[in-house]
């Protein structure tokens, strides 16, 4: 839903608030134009604004309460590929009913606008509060693994950022899946009909009029140019795009593609979802918890969804789809009875589809809070707090880069590192990304209850080569960051504040360790009979059931997974309308 230029440069936090009530039934349609206008918000859109806004609410809130006994598709989770794959099919199938369904609540929150904010969400209602459990490879710390609950997902509480995949994490792909169109080149034919790209054109890499909005960081904070000069000093390659060429490179820096349009979030939502709402064939349920799905022998009939008065069963004529996402999908599927016979068992589960797989193979990005500076003077953050970054190889032999950096506008710093160093409220931090990990955790079951948040066992840093991967993007951070370069924007290095080694510098990446919230793998892809879907998405050994999120990624992209996740849903859609 895009806003009109009447209202782009008034309160947008006012704004917002009217939106949420209007959306949510607090105020009519008549009390939104007048609060609106009597807060000097009134502009030639300001009705129109209002008629779509109480249009799709009182389009679904009416649905919600005539639920159908069935429809064609059901969607679970409207996240990043679950917001893509919605609106393409909705679109091309206009005869198909489609049900969509979502645990959390809308997105019209203020935090959930501003992308300024956007970490005051982590945390709240809009968050699903899974921790990765204490492990010897983050001394025993547990780490917060923060998934959007909400309309939209994860691009709804992001920091915003569209990083495409490297060629080489999507031909990876397409060689485990033994299909090309999940290889590179088709991937870039996507993302060029997606973007609605802001930057300088590009005809082989960028696309323009698509659905996403994305733009080059706009007005960054100095600190990033200052950043990107550094890393010219130390001939270290700067790019004029944070994506496109990088793609096929060995990595580089650039300032950050963002989906901010005029100060304000354009989540995955706002982009696919949205435009799909009015339409007679979308039914969009919000607050609704799936327990478990329905079937008839290997046949996925449908879901049954937890209320107060008591499961409801809902059921698809042709296909269930799963997006919720790399801990919630292997959940639901256990909780189905999809998953390892003998963890099944131990909860009272009876076995469908003995799949091991199921909950394995969990990967997250590792970002490391622990290089942080205390500027000469306070800049308050701009965007959302983080404009500039680049990705290395912490060996040149590897074939793509491991190690992401992420200069953040604010003291960003883990637990233990917090505590420890005590960084001023001004400072900004240069942390270390490990994007290409070795090491590998599980999603199990905590017990048959759905109400249960499952067992995140990440096993962070248990691969040794992981620990000196962000040993040396730490040592490249402090590098850059108390260069010539960055004398302007340095009263003093405060963490670590010297040269690490040895067990020493081993403590400080396990302490300093925290991740992006990227949980990837968990419902592998592949060509083999142990994976849990196919290059078409199916679930392996079940008819009619489908996934499409990060839980299929065979091996997780070497970026943030909002735009790898588009390209899932966007391939959903695809292989549904018979278009590759």
């Amino acid at each position: 839903m895009r806003r009109s230029t009447t209202w782009e440069s008034q309160d947008q936090t006012l704004q917002d608030r009217l939106e949420h009530a209007l959306m949510a039934g607090r105020i009519s349609r008549r009390g939104f134009i007048r609060a609106a206008a009597a807060a000097g918000l009134a502009g030639s859109s300001l009705h129109a604004l209002a008629d779509e806004l109480d249009a799709i609410r009182a389009n679904q809130t009416e649905r919600a309460k005539t639920l159908q006994a069935a429809y064609d598709y059901i969607v679970v989770g409207t996240g990043s590929a679950g917001s893509a794959l919605i609106g393409r099919l909705a679109a091309a199938r206009p005869d198909a009913s489609i049900l969509v369904l979502e645990a959390g609540d809308w997105d019209t929150a203020p935090a959930v606008m501003d992308p300024g904010v956007w970490f005051t969400n982590l945390g709240t209602e809009r968050d699903w509060k899974d921790v990765a459990i204490p492990s010897g490879g983050t001394n025993q710390r547990a780490i917060p693994e923060h998934m959007g609950k909400v309309v939209g997902g994860g691009s709804s509480i992001n920091a915003t950022i569209w990083a495409r995949p490297f060629k080489h994490d999507l031909d990876h792909w397409a060689a485990e899946s033994g299909d090309r169109a999940w290889g590179y080149e088709h991937g870039l034919s996507i993302f060029r009909r997606v973007e609605n790209w802001q930057g300088k054109p590009d005809a082989r890499y960028r696309g323009q009029g698509g659905p996403v909005w994305c733009q080059p960081a706009a007005n960054p904070h100095p600190v990033a140019p200052a950043m990107l000069a550094a890393c010219r000093s130390l001939s270290l390659p700067v790019l004029d795009d944070q994506n496109g060429a990088r793609e096929e490179g060995s990595g580089g820096f650039a300032l950050m593609n963002q989906i901010i349009r005029d100060g304000r979030r354009q989540s995955m939502a706002r982009s696919y979802l949205y435009p799909v709402l009015s339409r007679k064939n979308v039914t969009l349920l919000v607050n609704a918890h799936v327990d478990r799905l329905t079937f008839t022998g290997n046949t996925a009939t449908g879901v049954e969804i937890g209320s107060a008065t008591g499961a409801r069963r809902i059921q698809a004529k042709t296909e269930v789809m799963l997006c919720a996402g790399g801990i919630n999908t292997p959940k639901l599927l256990m909780l189905s009875g999809i998953g390892d016979e003998n963890q099944l068992r131990a909860h009272g589960i009876k076995t469908l589809v003995h799949a091991p797989e199921v909950g394995q193979n969990f990967q997250d990005h590792l970002l490391h809070g622990g290089c942080i500076w205390e500027p000469k003077e306070h800049i308050p953050h701009r965007n959302s707090a983080a404009n500039a970054a680049g990705f290395v190889k912490s060996q040149v032999s590897l074939a793509s880069p491991d190690v992401n950096l992420v200069q953040i506008e604010l003291p960003y710093a883990s637990d233990v590192v917090g505590k420890r160093y005590a960084p001023p409220n001004t400072s900004w931090a240069l942390c270390a990304g490990l994007v290409a990990p070795k090491s590998r955790g599980e999603v199990r079951l905590k017990s048959a209850n759905p109400a249960d948040r499952p067992v995140v066992d990440a096993r962070f840093l248990s691969h040794p080569d992981d620990v000196k991967a962000l040993a040396y993007g730490i040592e490249l951070a402090r590098e850059i960051g108390n260069s010539a370069a960055m004398r302007d924007f340095v009263k003093r290095e405060v963490a670590p504040g010297q040269k690490l080694t040895g067990q020493e510098m081993e403590n400080f990446v396990r302490d300093g360790a925290t991740t992006y919230f990227h949980q990837a793998g968990t419902c592998r892809m592949g060509k083999d009979s142990r994976a849990v879907v196919d290059a078409r998405l199916r679930v392996n050994g079940i008819n009619h059931l489908r996934i499409a999120d990060s839980s299929v990624m065979p091996r997780i992209a070497s970026v943030a997974t909002m735009a790898p996740c588009v390209l899932i849903g966007e391939r959903m859609a695809e292989i549904l309308t018979q278009r590759s």
